[in-house]
């Protein structure tokens, strides 16, 4: 046997220092230091698992001419299961403390489960979103996708090995076809990231088993491990690679080792957030993992000299329970602290604590254990499923129930989408197909109707508009658009953010085209600040209140452009203020952070001097109060309802006026019929014309 298949499967040092430097960067990442793509440490572990996996199983078949799966699986179970049941065991039993029940709880339990079902993944995509979305941040098992991803691949490839095998001992001269077969394997998988990386969509494949979390969008990086062990145990592959590299004027390995090293280090700064993957630059991780193990083959040379230092070694024996202990503690320490910049670098020095306490007296202890009778084995099946499942089962069941406790579920229900979008009456750019016929309430009505146009912010007053329309016997409208405000922009491309201009500009004139067919009525425009007010989503200290003087003139023009013209089609025009926003530091409302027990002892409420909202919102609020002059509309300004005492507060009483940051619960939005109801009323019996007399 040579030197090279020798290296395939015994233990290499150099390898248990590349699951070091793999997990030293995913935390490092998610410890928020200047790695951009530390992330790519998964891949990194992913080819690890299709080499050491391959190399494994092909000594056994060329041993025995068999694959055991049964002890195959057994030891997978052995080496994963029990560290992995213990920490969700623990992060759920945590998160009953630290994390809120207004999602959050139901998401980890969620996880949870998906965890010890091999299928985290998939409940991750489709609970908590995408991997850098705002959400993933605030579920605490949110690093387990990468493991079922694994688990999903050693239930699959043994197989698919198992079948390269067969043929080749079975067609004549078909020593290659393991190859071939995984080869394939790897060009399908290959093919349908790129695809799918572009936008691309395969009928008949769920979008969760593609993407980011996606097995069938990353078996070619297990594949490309599984090839490297796969011609590494062919005849004469070292001594050929060895004369190559000679040829070079260097030891062998030395080239393979340096650019495999050079590439994986360009891939954290060349891969960030911004192109996640996977997709073709993956191949920069992917491949120069694969070179630094076929450097590995030959251990003098200096990339494996370093993975194999003691150091590197022990880091990475205890690597696996490190990945898995690192993010949770994260989660939880920002939660607890999150005004302070050096926290998750601290939980991320401590969670080696209890990884290494997994390690010590979970994982070895387990692994080591060669005799296991059918006793054992239940007492070890039953003791690493049956305590995460039930406890995440449990965390649900309370989470949902809200506890039995009345403030918690007002927050919970404070949390409910508004009727606009559960009746699909809202779209979000670019999706953009209105059926307005079907967004009509009261349609039985005589009266002079209502239409209520805009963004996420006209939605959220939803209800209010339609209990308002059945008091006064009219019938209502609603089509809203999220992140467009309804002002026509069509002669006025400046300051509007580009990306909105041409999905938003389709949404309003659209709308304006529809209204040209419909009886005159009362057209009720409302939208958020937040494109005219950037400092309500930064720091108060450190931004400016309002924008340019430009700006403001500007947005007063397309205002007043858009109410003449709804005006000329002879419909009244009522504006409404923007309530105030709760998201500028340090009066951020944030229901993420909002933990069972601040819950029950009322401190979630946020409050923000009426001032500050005041200033923020200076531009939009100036250029209605001029647009209202100017034309005529009528304008609704509830502030004194959110801001009694000149004192903004999220909540009055039990009752939770705001669903997040910047938009009403649906409760308060019912609260606030009455005050619609008397403003429509008004706007109906006032002498007030319009240009055209409307």
């Amino acid at each position: 046997m040579t030197a090279a298949i020798a290296a395939v499967g015994s233990r290499r040092l150099d390898v248990q220092g590349l699951r070091a430097v793999a997990v030293l960067v995913v935390v490092c990442f998610h410890a928020g230091l200047p790695v951009p793509g530390g992330f790519v440490g998964v891949d990194v572990f992913f080819v690890i698992s299709g080499f050491v996996i391959t190399g494994m199983l092909g000594r056994e078949w060329a041993r025995s001419g068999r694959i055991g799966f049964r002890g195959f699986y057994a030891r997978r179970f052995k080496r994963l299961t029990p560290a992995l049941a213990l920490m969700v065991s623990v992060t759920v039993l945590l998160s009953v403390v630290i994390a809120s029940p207004l999602g959050a709880q139901q998401v980890t339990a969620q996880t949870a489960m998906g965890s010890m079902l091999l299928v985290a993944n998939i409940v991750i995509a489709r609970t908590t979103g995408g991997y850098f979305d705002a959400a993933a941040e605030a579920n605490p098992l949110l690093n387990t996708w990468s493991l079922s991803v694994e688990e999903q691949f050693y239930l699959v490839f043994p197989l698919v090995l198992l079948l390269g095998w067969v043929l080749g001992r079975r067609v004549p001269r078909g020593r290659a076809l393991p190859v071939v077969v995984v080869a394939a394997v790897a060009v399908a998988s290959f093919g349908l990231m790129m695809l799918t990386s572009r936008g691309g969509q395969v009928p008949g494949v769920p979008g969760d088993l593609v993407g980011f979390y996606g097995p069938l969008s990353r078996a070619w990086e297990f594949a490309a491990g599984a090839l490297l062990a796969l011609m590494l145990a062919g005849a004469e592959a070292g001594a050929s690679a060895g004369r190559r590299a000679w040829q070079l004027g260097l030891p062998p390995g030395w080239v393979e080792g340096l650019l495999g090293a050079a590439m994986l280090v360009a891939s954290l700064w060349l891969i960030d957030e911004s192109v996640p993957g996977p997709g073709l630059r993956n191949l920069l991780p992917v491949v120069g993992t694969v070179l630094i193990l076929r450097a590995g083959v030959h251990p003098a040379n200096p990339v494996s000299r370093v993975l194999g230092t003691r150091p590197l070694v022990a880091l990475g024996d205890v690597s696996y329970s490190w990945y898995l202990w690192h993010w949770p503690l994260i989660v939880f320490a920002v939660l607890l602290w999150p005004d302070r910049p050096l926290v998750p670098v601290a939980a991320a020095i401590v969670s080696l604590v209890p990884s290494i306490a997994s390690y010590r007296w979970v994982e070895q202890p387990i692994r080591q254990a060669t005799v296991m009778t059918r006793a054992r084995w239940a007492r070890l099946l039953s003791l690493s499923l049956i305590p995460p499942l039930a406890l995440s089962a449990t965390l649900l069941w309370v989470a949902n129930n809200g506890y039995w406790s009345t403030a918690v579920i007002n927050y919970q229900q404070a949390r409910v989408s508004h009727v606009d979008m559960t009746t699909e009456c809202a779209a979000a750019l670019p999706a953009l197909d209105p059926e307005w016929d079907r967004c009509r309430w009261n349609a039985e009505a005589t009266g002079k109707p209502i239409y209520l146009l805009g963004d996420s912010n006209a939605g959220h007053f939803s209800e209010a508009v339609i209990r308002a329309g059945e008091a006064l016997g009219r019938p209502v409208t609603i089509f809203t658009v999220h992140g467009c405000p309804f002002m026509d922009v069509r002669e006025y491309l400046g300051p509007i953010d580009p990306a909105l201009e041409p999905g938003c500009a389709d949404y309003v004139q659209g709308a304006l085209e529809w209204l040209k067919g419909q009886p005159a009525g009362l057209v009720i425009l409302s939208s958020s600040s937040s494109p005219w007010s950037p400092a309500e989503f930064s720091t108060i200290e450190s931004e400016p209140w309002s924008m340019t003087t430009s700006t403001s003139a500007y947005l007063e023009s397309v205002i007043t452009t858009t109410v003449q013209e709804v005006q000329a089609m002879g419909n009244e025009v009522l504006l409404v203020m923007t309530v105030p926003h709760f998201s500028m530091t340090p009066y951020q409302l944030d229901y993420g952070r909002c933990s069972l027990w601040a819950i029950l002892g009322d401190g979630c409420t946020q409050t923000m001097p009426q001032d500050v909202t005041d200033r923020a919102q200076g531009n939009l609020r100036t250029a209605i109060a001029n647009a209202e002059a100017s034309t005529d509309a009528g304008v609704l300004d509830l502030r004194d309802y959110f801001c009694p005492s000149s004192m903004c507060a999220s909540r009055q009483g039990e009752l939770v006026l705001y669903a997040d940051a910047g938009h009403v619960s649906v409760a308060a939005s019912e609260a606030l019929a009455d005050r619609f109801a008397q403003r429509i009323g008004e706007s109906s019996s006032s002498t007030k014309a319009g240009p055209a007399g409307g």
